[in-house]
This record gives C-alpha cells, structure tokens and sequence, in this order.
C-alpha cells in the first residue's frame, strides 16, 4: 500500500483515541483537533466516557460519539485513528497497545502524538508491517540546519504567541488569529510547532522533539515555509520561558521565529503551572522578560493579551481582564468567548502602522 503524507492523512475522516483522559485540559490535543477538525472526527475512544457525546464533554463538537473500542466505529468508516493525547513519558502505556493493534487490525493509518514510536513494539510494528499502514510519527526530528536568522531576510510581518504556562491557549489564539487575518484577505501562514498545529493546518514540526541545537534550526525552517507568498505568518507558541520543564523550547521558538509582534497568552486566573505546580510570577514580569528575550537585531514587544477565562462568568471574566489591562496597560482579549480574532487581528494591524518606521533594515 502506497504511503500517504501529512497533508492526506489529516484531510481523511478519524476516531480520536484518548482512552482515560478524553477533556478540555486532559486531552488538548484532542480537544484542539476537535474544535478546529471536528467536521472530519467521526468518534472518540475513551471507556470511562463511553456512551456519552463530545459536546457532553467539551461543551462543543455537537453528537460526535464516544465509545470504549475502535471495533464499535468501524461502521462509520474513519480511516485515520489519531492518539490525541500527549505525554510527559517516552513509555507507551500499557493499557493503550489492544486498542493500537485493534486499528491497525481494522485497517486505520495512525497519526501518533507521544514520544514512544510505536514501531518500538514488535507486535504492532509487526502488525503495521502486514497492513501496510502508514504511520506518522509526530515526535520524529527533521532533518535541519542550525539557525541562521534568515528570518530577518524576509517581507513577512512575523507574530509570536507566548505565554505564562504550556496548554493555556498559545495555539488556539494562533489559529484564531490565522483563520481572522486570511478572512480579511491579509494572506496569513500558521508555523506549526506541535503536534495539535501540525494536526489542524498539516505540516509543522513537534519542537519538543528536536535535539536542542537544533530547536531554533527548525522553526526557522518552519516560518520560512509558512511565510512563502504571505504577509504575515503566526508562529504557535510552545511553554514558557518561566516553565522549568518547557522553557527551553519556548526560547528556542522565541529566537528561531525572530517575530515583529508578540501576543502574550494566559489563563485567566491561574497563579500556579499545571503539573509543576510552580508559582506563576506577575504577568508585567513575564511580559518584560519575553520582550527582553527578543533579539536586538529585531526587538519585539506584546501588542495583546490573550486570555483563556474558561469557566468564568461574563461579570467575573471583565473585571479580570479590567485588573490586567491596567496592570499591564495592554488589551486583554478572549479570542474563544469572544467569538474570533477580531480584536486581535485589529489590534496586530495597528501596531504593525505603529512599530514600521522602527524595523532595522533587512539583511541582504
């Protein structure tokens, strides 16, 4: 069976396998998928929710089923299984191997979003090997050079999502931004840095999965492609340069991506990093520190805030953005409760006006 590419495989109908973990902030990756491609997920896998729908769960993503076994849908024809879950551990989890080999079983190529390749199981590589499935490997590094700042050789407008924590809304308001400024006819590239972007616009590279050397190496690539024949490009943010686990791949970004603009992303609320638990220092701080960070060949600044205020009220979530718009002396928008990018994509054009006349010349 001939292989397909990236850009095939995300464009074919899938079930999504978040087996134990199926949620908004369990599963971002599925979640993501599921709010951006969710017209091509026929259903979820995950037992301990079986029987119930996405919109059960996430509040979006209408009747979608979710079932406990991949055999349950093999009637509604998905032709992809993608584990849309990520993990802080190269292992592959041991209840997750029936489910895997059950796929491959029924014929389904599989888009995997862990470390572990599942090629490093004899029985499911075995199993792949018979099928001839095609197997798309998030995690594998491409082959790239070292940075080299040929990003600063390019017309294109760069804007950079940063942060104050990882799964926080870096990428959502990305891509909110992304599908904004293309709707108004500003021809916008979205650099894809993980696994969900990579999933959504199918191409990108999972820049956790890159030997460090390299890290810059590869979003420069990335932006180079994503800025061909566009005006600006959105580079997806990964960590946090305050992220004791992650902060090494946010500034790998942060000087590979070489952005004009940065949009600054938090969650409404949180004074602690997920999983970590490490204190969330004051959002100026972090901001200065991001812009500071910046090369001096092309200093950046925070032109907005973005902020994810899931679960807080209309009443709640403006006085809250009210406290930070006058901590930070920025606007402070919810791309998501707002309905889109709007304000962002009006807010971005301005401070592209405003921030021109100071560009340094490009390098040729």
């Amino acid at each position: 069976m001939d292989q397909l590419s990236h850009a095939e495989l995300v464009d074919k109908n899938f079930v999504l396998f978040a087996e134990g973990c199926f949620g908004l902030f369990t599963s971002k990756i599925a979640a993501s998928i599921i709010r951006y491609r969710g017209d091509r997920c026929v259903a979820v896998i995950d037992s301990r929710k079986a029987g119930q729908t996405v919109q059960d769960v996430l509040g979006y993503g209408g009747a979608i089923p979710i079932v406990s076994r991949v055999e349950h849908v093999v009637n509604l024809r998905p032709e992809v299984m993608v584990i849309g879950k990520g993990l802080h551990s190269a292992e592959l989890p041991s209840g997750w191997k029936p489910h895997i080999l059950a796929a491959v079983q029924n014929g389904l190529h599989l888009i995997n979003s862990i470390h572990f390749r599942l090629t490093g199981d004899p029985d499911i590589a075995r199993a792949i090997r018979e099928k001839g499935i095609t197997v798309w490997e998030t995690k594998d590094a491409p082959t790239v050079a070292l940075n080299k700042a040929r990003v600063l050789d390019l017309d294109t407008w760069v804007i950079h999502t940063c942060g104050s924590d990882s799964n926080i809304g870096k990428k959502t308001a990305g891509l909110e931004i992304w599908n904004e400024a293309n709707r108004r006819g500003i021809r916008t590239g979205f650099a894809a840095t993980g696994q969900s972007g990579m999933l959504i616009s199918g191409h990108g590279v999972a820049v956790d999965g890159v030997p460090g050397d390299f890290m810059a190496g590869a979003v420069e690539h990335v932006v180079m492609e994503a800025a061909a024949g566009n005006e600006w490009v959105v580079v997806e943010g990964q960590g946090s340069l305050n992220h004791i686990g992650f902060s090494s791949v946010a500034l790998a970004i942060l000087h590979g991506a070489l952005p004009h603009a940065l949009v600054f992303c938090h969650r409404l609320g949180a004074e602690r990093t997920k999983v970590w638990e490490t204190p969330i220092i004051p959002i100026p701080e972090l901001i200065r520190i991001n812009e500071e960070l910046t090369v001096f060949e092309r200093p950046a600044k925070v032109a907005a805030i973005s902020v994810n205020s899931f679960g807080f009220s209309e009443d709640d979530f403006r006085r809250e953005a009210e406290k930070l718009e006058a901590d930070t002396g920025l606007p402070v928008v919810d791309p998501v409760r707002e309905g889109g990018a709007a304000r962002l994509v009006d807010i971005l054009r301005a401070h592209q006006r405003e921030t021109a006349d100071r560009l340094p010349a490009r390098r040729r």
